[in-house]
């Protein structure tokens, strides 16, 4: 069963070069660590607490043949091709093994392991169907998630120079709405949260742990959604407890950010920073009011 929203990934073709706005803008990410056997390496950041531990790992191909072996690299490779942004969402689960089995029946894909270089495991991941609508993965790591918390916490992982408080957000284009919730819901077993109507579009609210996923819909057949292909938002919603001051600090470090205004959602203002600044993937900063 799928407990939260674990992570995203960000396919990029450097991953000093990705990294730099995120650590000029006062992230802390990660050194480069390689997956054996995977053709890959990543550097992540972390955001959230206990109950709701984030991240967004960006994920380069250093040796697309081994990652074309491992399998389960294509969109990975694809989105790098054509510098897509996010290419994947990663749902943790309660039981990887049984999802895997479950879904087969779906077009899920087999389960697999992650390793570290060393060779210890990292977790077994297995790819979600189709169906989901966008890129999707479940994952179940070796250690529980209270544990895996305090031992990044004890890193310092989650310390920041420009703070998000946690992962409120992701989004995804589905033109079939009703076709797609009945999926998450009656399949993957994710019921719908809350839902909300403009001129523009449906948004339908899926609740995993601490944040939500939106599946935006059309509101009509005039809908700018209507004309959009199925799938992933190249973005991250974070909720943050200043707007206004984090504008003004994102400003100072050199990025452009759109004024704070009253947000979709109810009781909301955002602001963002657009996803050329951010190695393709854009950033709303959402506070509460």
């Amino acid at each position: 069963m799928l407990e939260a929203i674990d992570h995203v990934i960000l396919p990029v073709r450097s991953l000093d070069a990705a990294a730099e706005p995120f650590e000029r803008l006062g992230l802390k990410l990660t050194p480069k660590a390689g997956h054996q056997g995977a053709g890959t390496s990543n550097r992540v950041f972390f955001v959230g607490g206990e109950k709701s531990q984030f991240y967004v790992e960006l994920l380069t191909v250093d040796d697309e043949a081994a990652a074309r072996r491992a399998g389960n690299r294509e969109d990975i490779i694809e989105a790098l091709q054509s510098d897509a942004g996010l290419a994947r969402v990663m749902f943790r689960s309660d039981d990887v093994r049984g999802d895997a089995a479950r879904l087969q029946a779906h077009g899920g894909g087999p389960l697999y392991d992650a390793k570290r270089e060393d060779g210890t495991k990292i977790c077994n991941v297995t790819r979600l169907p189709a169906e989901t609508g966008f890129g999707a993965g479940a994952i179940q790591y070796v250690v529980a998630p209270n544990e895996q918390y305090e031992a990044r916490k004890g890193r310092g992982l989650f310390e920041s120079d420009f703070p998000l408080k946690r992962l409120d957000h992701l989004a995804a284009i589905a033109p079939d709405i009703d076709g797609t919730t009945e999926f998450w819901t009656e399949v993957l077993g994710v019921p719908v949260f809350g839902e909300v109507t403009t001129p523009a579009m449906v948004i339908r609210q899926m609740k995993l742990g601490d944040a939500i996923l939106e599946l935006l819909g059309p509101s009509g057949p005039e809908s700018p959604v209507a004309a959009r292909p199925a799938g992933l938002v190249s973005m991250c919603a974070f909720e943050v407890e200043d707007l206004d001051t984090l504008v003004a600090t994102a400003r100072g470090r050199g990025f452009t950010v759109t004024d704070p205004s009253t947000g979709v959602l109810p009781g909301t203002r955002t602001a963002t920073i657009p996803g050329d600044q951010l190695s393709g993937m854009s950033m709303q900063l959402l506070e509460y009011t």
